[in-house]
C-alpha cells in the first residue's frame, strides 16, 4: 500500500504531465529551461512552503554538485523565479486537472476513500467559491472586477475549490478547482454558480453515479443549480432559508399546522448540561412557485440547551435523498460537514503555510490559476501522504506540529542533499531514536 501511494507515486503523476504540455513560447536563450522543470521547480517551493527553495538549491549545488530539486523532484536545470514565470503564464491550469483526477481514483482504488463514505457509500462534495488574489492596480485578462461607489475598480481572482468531506474524519480530500473568469461568448462576468455547474458537468463522468451527494450553501438551492445535479447524476444537500425561498416555506407551515411535518428529538450531553436536538423533516413539496417546479425533500435542525432553551444551532436544508427517520439523523451531520470545506479547506491554505492569498505571480495570462493549482496539488500531496504513508505518518508524529515540520523538511533541504524522499524521511526519523536500548535501562 505504501508502495503504491507514497510520494514517488504521487509525484510521478505530476512528472507524466509535463511532457504532454505545448510549448508557446518563441525560440530564445529562456527556452534552455523546460516546461517539466519550471513545473516542478515551482512545485517544490509550495511542497516545501519555502519562497526561496529555489535559490537556496542553487547555492547548495554550487557547494555539492548536485541539489534537492533534482534528487527529490527530478529537475533538471533550476530555472530562476522570473523564467519559471514567464513559462508558467502561458499555460493553462486545466493541464493540472489530470493529477487531482488520477489521485483520486488511485484513493479510491484502494479503498482509502470507504472512511469518508456517509449514508450508505455516499462521499460529500461542498462547492464553495474562495477569493484569492485582490488589487486595484494589478490585473490581468482572468480577473473579475467590481467597481466602488467612488469609482475606483477592485481585480481579484476567484474560485471554487471542492473537497471531499466526512464528518467522520479531520482531513479533507482536495479535488481539480473550477476558476471564476470571464467566459468566451458571455457579457456578463462569470459567477460562482455558472462555474459550479461547469465543474459539476466535467465531474459526470469521473465519480461513481449516484455516489456523490453535493453540499452547498443557500446560493445552491435553486432549481437550475439542483436540475443540473441530477441530470448528471449527482445528489444534493444545500443550505434553504426562508427569505430566499418563500413559497416552500408556506408549504412547509401549511403542512405544520395539519401535522404533516416529521418531528424526531435526540438529547445528547454536553459537560453539565444536555442539549436537545430537535429535527424536523418533510417529502416532495415544490422548490418555487414558477411551474414546473422541482419536487425536493426538506430538513432542519435546531439545538437548544435543555436548561434554559437557548437556540446554540439552527439550519435547514433541502436534499433529493428521500428522508425517514432512519436517515434523518446522519443527513443532518452530512449537512453540517459543510463548514469542514472553511475550516479545513480555505483557512489551512490561507493561514498554515500555503498563504493562498499571497501574490506569488500575477501574469497576464494563467500564471496566477496556474500557481495557486500547484498549490493545491501540494496540499493533497501532503494529506494523501498523511493518510497512507507510514514514513510520513511517523514524521509528523514525531514533529507533531505542522509549523516544526515544514521548518525542520526547509532547513534539511537549505544544507543536506538527499538522495531520494525515503533518505529524507529516515533521516528524520533516525534523530529522534533514543541513543541506546541500553542507556535506558
Amino acid at each position: 500500500m505504501r508502495e503504491l501511494l507514497g510520494i514517488n507515486t504521487l509525484l510521478g503523476y505530476l512528472q507524466a504531465i509535463s511532457p504532454k504540455i505545448k510549448d508557446h513560447r518563441k525560440p530564445s536563450p529562456n527556452t534552455k529551461y523546460s516546461i517539466f522543470d519550471a513545473v516542478l521547480g515551482a512545485f517544490g517551493i509550495f511542497f516545501l512552503q519555502c519562497e526561496s527553495f529555489l535559490e537556496y538549491q542553487r547555492q547548495l549545488n554550487s557547494r555539492k554538485g548536485r541539489d534537492n530539486t533534482q534528487t527529490l523532484f527530478g529537475v533538471v536545470k533550476i530555472p530562476t523565479d522570473a523564467q519559471i514565470r514567464n513559462i508558467l503564464d502561458l499555460i493553462s491550469p486545466s493541464v493540472l486537472f489530470e493529477v487531482f483526477i488520477k489521485i483520486y481514483h488511485l484513493l479510491n482504488s484502494q479503498g482509502i476513500l470507504t472512511q469518508f463514505e456517509v449514508l450508505g457509500g455516499q462521499l460529500l462534495v461542498p462547492l464553495d467559491g474562495t477569493e484569492y488574489f485582490s488589487s486595484k492596480c494589478i490585473n490581468c485578462e482572468q480577473c473579475s472586477h467590481r467597481t466602488h461607489k467612488n469609482g475606483t475598480v477592485t481585480y481579484f481572482h476567484t474560485a471554487i475549490l471542492p473537497v471531499i468531506v466526512s464528518p467522520n474524519m479531520e482531513q479533507v480530500i482536495s479535488l481539480d478547482p473550477e476558476f471564476i473568469t470571464p467566459q468566451d461568448g458571455h457579457q456578463k462576468q462569470d459567477c460562482e454558480t455558472a462555474a459550479a455547474k461547469r465543474w459539476i458537468q466535467r465531474h459526470a463522468n469521473i465519480f461513481t453515479p449516484g455516489g456523490v451527494t453535493l453540499l452547498g450553501d443557500d446560493l445552491y438551492s435553486r432549481q437550475p443549480m439542483c436540475e443540473v445535479a441530477i441530470q448528471q447524476r449527482f445528489h444534493y444537500l444545500f443550505v434553504c432559508l426562508p427569505q430566499s425561498h418563500e413559497t416552500l416555506y408556506e408549504w412547509i407551515d401549511y403542512l405544520a399546522a395539519n401535522g404533516e411535518v416529521k418531528f424526531w428529538q435526540e438529547r445528547h450531553r454536553h459537560g453539565r448540561d444536555w442539549h436537545l436536538y430537535n429535527y424536523r423533516w418533510v417529502n416532495r413539496i415544490p422548490l418555487r412557485d414558477a411551474q414546473p417546479a422541482l419536487e425536493t425533500n426538506w430538513l432542519e435542525l435546531t439545538i437548544t440547551r435543555q436548561s434554559d432553551s437557548e437556540v446554540l444551532f439552527q439550519n435547514n436544508w433541502i436534499t433529493d435523498h428521500a428522508i425517514n427517520s432512519k436517515n434523518i439523523v446522519e443527513l443532518a451531520c452530512a449537512g453540517r460537514a459543510r463548514w469542514k470545506t472553511e475550516n479545513e479547506n480555505h483557512n489551512i491554505l490561507k493561514t498554515k503555510g500555503y498563504h493562498l492569498e499571497h501574490n506569488f505571480g500575477h501574469g497576464s495570462k494563467y500564471l496566477a490559476s496556474f500557481l495557486v493549482t500547484l498549490n493545491l496539488l501540494s496540499f493533497l500531496f501532503h494529506t494523501v501522504l498523511h493518510l497512507v504513508d507510514v514514513n510520513y505518518q511517523q514524521v509528523r508524529q514525531q514533529l507533531v506540529t505542522r509549523k516544526r515540520f515544514f521548518h525542520d523538511l526547509r532547513t534539511l533541504t537549505t544544507y543536506f542533499v538527499f538522495d531520494s524522499w525515503q533518505h529524507l524521511f529516515s533521516f528524520m526519523l533516525d534523530e529522534f531514536e533514543p541513543l541506546t536500548t541500553a542507556n535506558s535501562s
